[in-house]
């Protein structure tokens, strides 16, 4: 899709000659012209892939206490050497200023300052004027450690092994407690004093102060003892109470610090917390109250689990209670009546549990599926290869290989269906066998030179194929590894990446890793040593194969011209390993629709942009306040930025270095004289910031002069529209009191519009650098440009340290802000307003950029106002938030896939083998399958699934590589989910021992996986890539029969997205709430939309929905709207968003019915994806509504496989303007119901009335490549034929389809063109049509490739005679 040589543009044209700025809201045209790479994943399923990674930035690795700075956020002790790690309470990611990327007590000097404050088994911890002090049992110490950065302050030697400590904030004495009673210490001195030791005091592990006491648990007693006066404040060894209260060993206890006769204790060995209500002297209980039981599951408002929790804090600035749930990994928010609020943290995943999550991000990522064809393989050790394809088509996926074991095996053949089937099986891959190289480069190889199947077209020059291998560790048989892909690579040109992940390599293990890259052609090893890290380094290294791979320019997209003004065009140029080169142009348009390009108004955007330094960048970025002067996106905030990226997950790469990498190699310190050049990523973090603001710190220009302007520092503008935006112009002449022109009059539009008649005239656009930019259309001078706060964290999937070569720097081309603004003018309450008033908004949807969407308050267009902003994390659950206060929101949802690791059982072989593992061994005696969950291995047929509340039809299990069925489902007494396999299933810790291929998947639909109540307004579990454009309108609030539009409300209503293979994602209609000022940005509904089981095609809609209001058409009755949506299984759905009350004939009407107007029958065989919006008229025969829609496979438009056809479509709604059931989504009209036009062009087959519509049969392979165009009663399809010849990277041809909008006849012939043999268009030329605008009775389309007129990137063409009535233009229109 990323074409070299590349001019996008997208034309927007100014009414100069009214006082109107419109544009339809297209979606974007575009093609491939090449063919996609090959790539066979390889992933190592040895034993030591089960092993536990040392964390993550979102992971604990057994939490035993937290506590709460003054911030509120959270601090926590770790096991082992694991360190204090510090979370932003509001991400709940990691803090990245403190200590080295958010973990302090690693005795890091570079980090901590010292080495003082290395920590081991901390199994307490204490938060004090912003210090955090935590105990360190091996160090004999208790450390502090500054909470603001993790600085090491002090390190307080005890000689003895500390076990639990609590403090007394009134007079700043520390208390610990361990084997021989207590110490105490004085903060303010550092005093340390022994206490006389009482033998009750001895291996207490909770203890907590109130008043005078201090009341400490040993086993199931609680003892309550009076605290000195002396000096040393110790307790007194006399006199003390003791209180049985058996409810199990008491292992974390917190007084409230608001009642001192509340105690809050956790119970280790029962998984539960409690709260007693003590007498005044704290020597009896009088109440108790419990919550929570034990369970593996993720808790709720309604339901808390434990799983043998620890320690308790106390945040004392927002009064929370925070339980660190020790075997869960995780810690649990509490407000102070115990009602559950969130959770932090989480297990660290196994390796082969960050592979799954790493690959599936990776297939599942639109930008990176479109230009690849994917296979997968999983290796070990033993019998290996590939030699045939059995029981089914290769080409389909469909059959099994061989050989194929349970080791080693090509489980996905490379085709173009290949991402999918690795999304639903990668889950079922897990550990166990040797590390055998030969292995995987056997299957590699004779897989790839297989005369009868291997997936190299050989007639295709500029198909690129490759071996992309992951492994964990030291392999043998090296040498036969290095011949196989040393012959790949210098025979046939095929690839090998290698892929080092986890920390488990050796000095000479990476070594072999860099020879086998070296051998296969990639220079060197890619290195990921976190879960994070795999997955922006896999992504880095296809992101290269892509852009190793583009040869052709991409289409562009032209708005509707209608009169004389200015025309605006963003364009880019391609540009291999760089951020693509864009720009916008103004030039001058006459009436007749010629180009005056020597007009002195003319300019380039480009050109006018300010100096990196003087630009004004700014996002929401919470410590910081972008109203201060809209330039908060600079390197002097790195820390704060830093936090802001980090809350996805995404690494900051060491791209520039002061010396060598980790692996010897020099490549990274190419620059390392450069000032400012450190290692670690604190320099990279503020380089990345000064790259979007337009330096080349990645050094483009190869001179290591990192700190100087690039020479176009502006990203391209791929897919977003260009919106223009002066003075307020919506209409306000009204003809029924039912429109939106109506409301604005009764709430004085006309007098704000006045107000600011004088108000500048911006262009808005957002480019793929991340930024929504915001330029003068006078003088094209850029005024501001905005970062979104949930698309910063995305930022460093540019950086790609492989790049980083001897004589060159680079970086990915990603996606940014990459949707089509939608602007509108608004009467409510802005949440950072306090009455309703006028406002003009920006709805500013990610595109390509990921699921999610920012809106702005742009009424004074040079100080612009964040509202709110919306993301959907798919890959880890979650909701982020960020609203007008700068407070970042998080919303879990639970997961839908879980590999056989996730599982209880599992969980625990697997904590015992790395409790066991010591470096050289384990416990042999352990190394053994047994139905308990004592040993290494788990071998059984009931298994805990970690959701609870789950049947069997809710469930979807993957047995090697098939549907499996034979399970039953069953709840345990902790109402945890049991599933009852049929035969024993086993899984394996130790790398000896296999484990079954085993994944599970909870159905789309099924119980409630969406975030739960009372956060439910957030739900926006099932929102994709947002490529549609959103409708604002007024929604009448009480539906149908609700006559009052003064309580109508603001909506933006927009296809739910490209869900990728995300079963169940962007299969909907997702409304927005735009007044709702107490929850801002939350949804008004969401309408599921069905996938049907009849279609093989993951279900989502991509385009823009078309709307009908009272303000669009004449003649209608109700208040809100008709809404019309295309989806890629081929529906077309309207939806009933009015107050209508009945459909005409009687019949009950409600607000969000929906009904199904039609279906294409599509699958994966035929190809017919809607990917493209619809247009819409009103016939000037029938006088009823038409829809225009085509189909064709955006993502692989050169495809020529067997059975692909494609239609043109012109559909009809017979009910329109009413509301009526039709029929659901597997009943729906189908083609059977059409008059096929294909031949026709003398309008013999005109569809009579009894007809759904029209359709044209689409010959040799050929597909439409953006949404139609009606004008003048003719409906213009751009379409694509691909090559005929044997060499699939020739470019097809390019034609025009003129159709009859009512008739269906063929009316191509009246462009006066060349006509195509097989398919009766004109023939325009070679390449790619992007959508076709007309002006002055012209058609205008750019093309990827070459035009048949004078311009070779430009379509020009008289329109054909059409009917002269009305043309309808308006149905996307916002005003």
């Amino acid at each position: 899709m990323k074409i070299k040589n590349l001019i996008y543009s997208i034309i927007l044209i100014l009414f100069s000659l009214s006082n109107h700025a419109f544009s339809k809201a297209l979606p974007p045209g575009s093609g491939i012209g090449d063919v996609p790479a090959n790539v066979l994943i390889m992933l190592d399923k040895s034993g030591s892939m089960g092993w536990r990674m040392s964390g993550g930035t979102a992971s604990m690795r057994y939490p035993y206490d937290a506590d709460a700075d003054s911030n509120g956020d959270v601090l926590v002790s770790q096991y082992n050497r694991d360190g204090v790690k510090k979370f932003l309470y509001g991400s709940k990611t990691l803090d990245t200023g403190f200590g080295n990327k958010g973990v302090s007590g690693k005795g890091n000097r570079t980090y901590e300052g010292n080495s003082n404050c290395r920590t081991s088994y901390s199994y307490s911890g204490e938060t004090y004027n912003d210090v955090y002090y935590t105990t360190a049992y091996w160090e004999k110490a208790v450390v502090a450690i500054r909470a603001s950065d993790g600085r090491c302050l002090k390190k307080y030697s005890l000689g003895i092994y500390p076990y639990n400590m609590t403090i007394d904030k009134s007079t700043g004495y520390l208390y610990v407690g361990g084997s021989w009673g207590y110490k105490t210490i004085n903060l303010s001195t550092g005093t340390i004093y022994n206490c006389s030791t009482n033998i009750n005091m001895a291996y207490s592990f909770g203890a907590a102060i109130s008043g005078n006491k201090i009341v400490y648990s040993r086993y199931n007693r609680l003892y309550t003892f009076q605290l000195s006066t002396h000096n040393h404040k110790c307790p007194n060894t006399s006199g003390y109470s003791t209180m049985i209260y058996n409810s199990g060993s008491f292992t974390g206890l917190q007084f409230n610090p608001n009642n001192n006769q509340e105690l809050w204790t956790l119970s280790w060995n029962n998984s539960r917390m409690e709260k007693l209500t003590m007498n005044s002297s704290l020597t009896s209980i009088s109440s108790t109250t419990r919550f929570g039981s034990r369970s593996r599951s993720n808790s709720s408002a309604s339901a808390t689990f434990f799983y043998y929790p620890w320690g308790l804090g106390w945040d004392d600035g927002n009064n929370l209670l925070l339980a660190a749930d020790l075997n869960k990994g995780s810690v649990q928010v509490f407000d102070s009546n115990g009602t559950w609020i969130q959770n932090f943290g989480g297990a660290p995943q196994t390796r082969m549990q960050a592979a799954h999550a790493a690959i599936f991000s990776l297939v599942t990522d639109a930008s990176l599926t479109s230009g690849v064809d994917y296979g997968f393989a999983h290796w070990a050790h033993g019998t290996a290869g590939f030699s045939r394809w059995s029981g089914g088509n290769i080409k389909t996926g469909t059959g099994k290989a061989s050989p194929c074991n349970g080791l080693n095996c090509l489980r996905v053949p490379i085709y173009k269906g290949g991402a999918a089937a690795i999304a639903k099986m990668i889950n079922s891959v897990n550990p166990g066998g040797g590390t055998d190289a030969d292995a995987f480069m056997k299957i590699a190889q004779q897989y790839y030179l297989n005369g009868t199947y291997t997936p190299v077209d050989k007639n295709s020059p500029c198909q690129n194929s490759y071996v992309l291998v992951i492994g964990d560790g030291d392999w043998y048989n090296h040498s036969r590894a290095m011949s196989k892909a040393r012959n790949l690579f210098q025979q046939h040109k095929i690839k090998t990446f290698t892929v080092a992940f986890g920390t488990g390599i050796s000095n000479s293990g990476l070594r072999n890793f860099n020879q086998l890259a070296n051998a296969g052609g990639t220079s060197k090893a890619i290195v990921a040593t976190t879960a994070e890290s795999l997955k922006v380094q896999l992504k880095a290294a296809i992101s290269q194969i892509i852009a190793s791979k583009l040869s052709f320019t991409a289409p562009a997209i032209t708005a509707t011209i209608e009169q004389g003004g200015s025309m605006y065009q963003a364009q880019f140029d391609y540009r291999q390993n760089k951020e693509w080169a864009g720009t916008i142009t103004r030039t001058k348009i006459n009436p007749d629709g010629s180009l005056d390009t020597k007009d002195k108004g003319n300019w380039s955007a480009v050109d006018q942009m300010p100096a990196p330094d003087k630009r004004k960048i700014w996002s929401v970025i919470p410590t910081t306040d972008y109203k201060a002067d809209y330039n908060n996106f600079r390197d002097s905030n790195a820390t704060a930025i830093g936090n802001l990226i980090a809350i996805y997950a995404n690494d900051i790469l060491d791209y520039h270095r002061d010396s060598n990498n980790a692996d010897g190699s020099t490549n990274n310190r190419r620059c390392a004289n450069s000032p400012g050049v450190i290692d670690g990523t604190s320099d990279d973090l503020k380089g990345l910031i000064n790259f979007v603001r337009g330096q080349d710190y990645f050094d483009y220009d190869s001179d290591c002069k990192l700190t100087e302007t690039r020479k176009n520092p502006l990203g391209d503008i791929y897919h977003s529209q260009l919106v223009v935006v002066g003075a307020p112009s919506a209409e306000t002449a009204f003809v029924s009191t039912n429109q939106e022109a109506y409301y604005r009059k009764l709430k004085g539009y006309d007098a704000w519009a006045a107000s600011l008649a004088s108000r500048k005239e911006i262009i808005y656009a957002g480019s793929n650098s991340g930024i929504l930019h915001a330029f003068d259309a006078k003088t094209g001078k850029e005024e501001w440009g905005f970062v979104p706060p949930l698309l910063a964290p995305n930022l460093p999937n540019v950086m790609n340290t492989n790049l980083n070569q001897p004589g060159q720097g680079g970086t990915n081309a990603v996606f940014g802000v990459d949707g089509s603004i939608v602007v509108h003018d608004m009467y409510f309450k802005s949440p950072l307003g306090t009455s309703k008033k006028w406002h003009t908004i920006l709805f500013v949807p990610y595109g390509r950029g990921g699921p999610g969407f920012s809106v702005l308050d742009v009424t004074n267009p040079l100080k612009p106002l964040h509202l709110y902003s919306i993301y959907n994390d798919i890959i880890n659950n979650r909701i982020y938030k960020m609203d007008h206060n700068q407070v970042v929101s998080t919303f879990d949802y639970i997961a839908r896939s879980y590999s056989l690791a996730a599982m209880g059982q599992s969980i625990k072989v697997a904590d015992n083998y790395n409790d066991d593992f010591n470096g050289s061994g384990v416990d042999a005696s352990k190394k053994k399958c047994a139905n308990n969950e004592d040993n290494y291995c788990y071998e059984g047929k009931s298994w805990t699934f970690p959701v609870q509340g789950i049947s069997k039809n809710d469930i979807r299990i993957i047995k090697n590589g098939k549907n499996y069925t034979n399970f039953t489902v069953s709840t345990d007494s902790a109402n945890d989910t049991i599933i009852n396999f049929a035969q024993s299933i086993k899984y394996s810790a130790h790398p000896d021992i296999d484990s079954s291929e085993v994944g599970f998947t909870i159905k789309s639909g099924a119980k409630a996986t969406g975030v739960q109540a009372p956060h439910d307004m957030y739900d926006y579990s099932l929102l994709g890539e947002t490529w549609s454009d959103p409708r604002i309108f007024r929604i009448p609030n009480n539906g149908a029969g609700d006559t009052n539009i003064e309580d109508d409300v603001y909506v933006a209503a927009m296809g739910g997205g490209y869900g990728t293979q995300f079963e169940g994602v962007g299969s909907n209609l997702t409304i927005i709430n735009l007044e709702d000022d107490t929850n801002p940005g939350s949804l008004y509904k969401v309408i599921e939309i069905e996938d049907l089981a009849s279609s093989d095609i993951v279900n989502s809609t991509p385009g823009s929905p078309v709307l009908i209001t009272p303000d669009t058409a004449t003649g209608i009755t109700f208040t809100g709207g008709l809404l019309y949506l295309s989806d890629l299984e081929g529906k077309i759905t309207k939806f009933n968003l009015s107050n209508l009350s009945d459909d005409g004939l009687g019949n009950r009407v409600k607000i969000f019915d929906s009904t199904t107007l039609f279906t294409a029958g599509s699958n994966k065989t035929n190809g017919r994806y809607m990917y493209h919006s619809m247009d819409a008229t009103i016939g000037g025969t029938t006088n009823e509504l038409w829809l225009f829609a085509g189909t064709g496979d955006y993502e692989r438009i050169n495809d020529t496989t067997r059975g692909v056809e494609n239609y043109l479509l012109g559909i009809r709604d017979k009910d329109y303007p009413l509301y009526r059931e039709i029929a659901k989504p597997t009943k729906a009209d189908d083609i059977t119901k059409c008059k096929n036009t294909t031949n026709d062009t003398t309008g013999s087959k005109c569809p009579q009335n009894a007809d759904k519509g029209w359709y044209i049969v689409l010959k040799d392979f050929a597909k439409i490549t953006a949404e139609p165009t009606v004008y003048k009663g003719t409906a213009y399809f751009p379409v694509y034929e691909p090559t005929k010849s044997v060499n699939k990277c020739s470019l097809g041809n390019a034609y025009i389809c003129g159709v009859d909008d009512e008739c269906g006849t063929n009316t191509s012939s009246q462009l006066n063109q060349t006509m195509g043999k097989s398919n009766k268009c004109a023939y325009v030329g070679q390449g790619v049509l992007s959508k076709i605008v007309v002006f002055a009775d012209k058609l205008f389309a750019n093309i990827a490739g070459q035009s048949t007129g004078n311009k070779k990137d430009l379509v020009t063409l008289q329109a054909g005679q059409g009917q002269t009535g009305i043309y309808r233009s308006s149905w996307r229109h916002n005003y």
